[in-house]
């Protein structure tokens, strides 16, 4: 298998689980059906799964596009493979945030805890990570630039 190929097979892996993780953790009693929330909160939950299967669609276009620079094109699809993990890594730096609400806490789980979904978006990372390695070009694919026409009189 070539590492093209494999970085494709990642960043797959990687667009599925971004378009149905939201569906995963929040299609339940703890957030979109939580009678606690109101409408208006619900509807940012209905806007994160969406965002999640828009940004899974853009991974893999970019992870499978054959047109246009390769290089460009693995950078789109790592960003847009990373994205929402990322920003739910960065929600933790609100005021007021926390993992989960009360009511959801298992048994010996505190909301001071280090939250279970930074080992999910630490694993993602990774595979984009190592997608966007096996992917990028070598110096022998990389291709050679034009050389500037000459302008004469």
């Amino acid at each position: 298998m070539n590492t093209l190929f494999a970085a494709r097979c990642l960043f797959t892996i990687n667009a599925v689980g971004i378009a149905i993780g939201g569906f995963v953790a929040d299609w339940n009693a703890s957030h979109i059906y939580n009678p606690r929330w109101p409408p208006h909160a619900k509807f940012h939950d209905g806007q994160t799964m969406a965002f999640g299967v828009l940004l899974g669609a853009a991974t893999l276009f970019f992870a499978w596009r054959r047109s246009g620079d390769r290089r460009t094109n693995i950078l789109a699809a790592a960003f847009t493979g990373g994205v929402t993990l990322w920003a739910q890594a960065a929600a933790f730096a609100f005021p007021g945030v926390a993992w989960t609400d009360p009511e959801f806490l298992g048994p010996g789980q505190s909301l001071h805890d280090f939250a279970p979904q930074i080992y999910f978006e630490m694993a993602v990372t990774f595979v984009v990570l190592l997608a966007s390695w096996l992917a990028w070009p070598s110096a022998a694919e990389r291709p050679v630039p034009a050389e500037p026409a000459l302008v004469t009189r």
